[in-house]
């Protein structure tokens, strides 16, 4: 693909635009990442998923340290809970070692998960929405030694497995699994549940961006510009979350989620 200064600067721009959008809705930016590489860019997707797992690697890195300076995410339950993405990784990368998946099953399974994440996404908008505001908490303290929440966590376990296995897989991150699970099934606040699964997926990423590029066809010059302007872009949504209520804009992201997903199946 030859270099331009349209092509970087579009890059750029629909990196900061993935970024911002992303981190206020508290889904991974890899749904928009690989989208705008197949869609957009014409990238086989095989390859667009390897380099958006590069792009997530820097963006949730980004989204991390913003939201540990806010003290919405906890460093300690992060890494817990990584830990158990990360065996999904693992699973997946045993796996697809042994079985390789056809570009147009993968494709397919892409546009399924964002069909799935549109869904969620309206599922969450319409459940915010019947929230009064004294149910909306900032900032909690969580720990490990919490023991209300201990329970709890042996049953999100699974799930964050699973989270692991589709980010190797998809290259997604693993966000639009993490939110809901540390919302719904762990009953964490969202402000602290889009930050704390920003945070596992950092982790994750650190793992599955190591064999991707081992084993993986990452192109370091589209994810290196789409990059910059999602490390922006997820600072300046994470600073906007913090504050912004969120659910029209989840609407609005659903509707562009499914109609991704439409364009993917028939592209």
């Amino acid at each position: 693909m030859e270099i331009s200064f349209y092509l970087v600067s579009s890059l750029i721009l629909l990196g900061l635009l993935s970024g911002i959008v992303s981190a206020i809705a508290g889904i991974g930016g890899g749904v928009f990442f690989v989208s705008i590489m197949a869609l957009l860019f014409f990238i086989p997707i095989n390859k667009a998923v390897d380099t958006s797992t590069f792009i997530i690697l820097f963006s949730s890195l980004a989204g991390f340290i913003t939201y540990l300076r806010q003290k919405r995410t906890s460093f300690k339950l992060s890494l817990f809970f990584s830990v158990f993405s990360i065996i999904g990784s693992i699973l997946a990368t045993i796996l697809f070692s042994v079985i390789k998946i056809d570009n147009f099953i993968l494709k397919v399974l892409f546009a399924v998960t964002l069909l799935i994440a549109g869904c969620n996404m309206i599922y969450k908008a319409i459940k915010a929405k019947n929230r009064t505001a004294e149910q909306e908490v900032n900032h909690i303290e969580f720990s490990l030694d919490n023991d209300e929440h201990k329970i709890s966590f042996k049953k999100s376990i699974p799930l964050f497995i699973l989270a692991g296995f589709t980010a190797n897989l998809l290259g997604i991150g693993g966000g639009i699994i993490n939110t809901p699970s540390l919302n719904i099934v762990l009953s964490f606040p969202i402000h602290n549940s889009t930050a704390i699964s920003t945070s596992i997926i950092f982790f994750t990423a650190i793992y599955n961006t190591i064999i991707k590029s081992l084993m993986g066809q990452i192109d370091y010059v589209i994810g290196i510009l789409i990059a910059v302007g999602s490390i922006f872009g997820s600072i300046i949504g994470a600073k906007i979350s913090k504050k912004m209520p969120k659910v029209f804009l989840q609407f609005f992201v659903a509707v562009v989620l499914i109609a991704l997903a439409l364009r993917m199946f028939f592209s």
